[in-house]
């Protein structure tokens, strides 16, 4: 009898482990779908913030900004030109009156547009309140870091060899979105006219002050 329950515990067939390879592939699966996950995570975000930049530019407000241009210089894979605005001059002098508790590190600046758009400077304010602006005033946001003031970028970037086209620059044109955040969409000449290298032709500006 013992014999025959020795037996029927030798034929009972074993359990059977998990191999490795299953192991192993099915992380690789686990790991595979994270990475697509975090691909179409990047893509949308980069999508949006592209569809955001197109919706600047296409509908925000023109204002020409003046500027002093560095002379233009070879940068990689084309030119830029380093930009300094008036602006900033005129906003560093204001704040220069204001006491150290009474200088924001980031604010508004409030300009008047001429005929042709160009700001000129008016006043400096905390927050963006668009009911106190008269009919022909814009405000744009600016930041204070280290003693200096950032409106915008600081370099217009174009195609290699088209520097000579630029010599001319005198504003910086600007998009301008309901927040008071300026986008340099190109520069424009002394004729208030968009820079156009080499054989595009210049465009007149458009979109007047209300």
């Amino acid at each position: 009898m013992t014999d025959n329950i020795l037996t029927k515990r030798a034929s009972k067939p074993a359990s059977k482990p998990s191999t490795p390879t299953t192991h192993w592939s099915q992380k690789r699966t686990f790991t595979i779908a994270i990475a697509l996950f975090g691909l179409i995570i990047v893509l949308i975000v980069m999508t949006l913030s592209v569809m955001k930049y197109e919706t600047h530019l296409s509908t925000g407000d023109t204002v020409l900004l003046e500027l002093t241009p560095i002379d233009p210089r070879g940068f990689m894979q084309g030119d830029y030109m380093t930009l300094r605005y008036d602006l900033e001059r005129d906003i560093l002098e204001r704040l220069a009156t204001a006491s150290d508790r009474d200088k924001p590190s980031d604010g508004y600046v409030i300009v008047a547009l001429d005929e042709h758009n160009v700001g000129h400077f008016v006043r400096l304010a905390d927050s963006h309140q668009p009911a106190t602006l008269a009919y022909n005033e814009k405000a744009i946001h600016y930041r204070r870091r280290h003693g200096s003031i950032q409106i915008a970028t600081n370099a217009y970037f174009f195609q290699e060899g088209s520097a000579e086209a630029f010599e001319a620059a005198e504003y910086g044109v600007f998009r301008l979105n309901d927040n008071g955040e300026p986008l340099l969409a190109s520069l424009a000449n002394e004729a208030f006219e968009v820079i156009e290298p080499k054989e595009r032709s210049q465009t007149p500006l458009d979109n007047p002050p209300d």
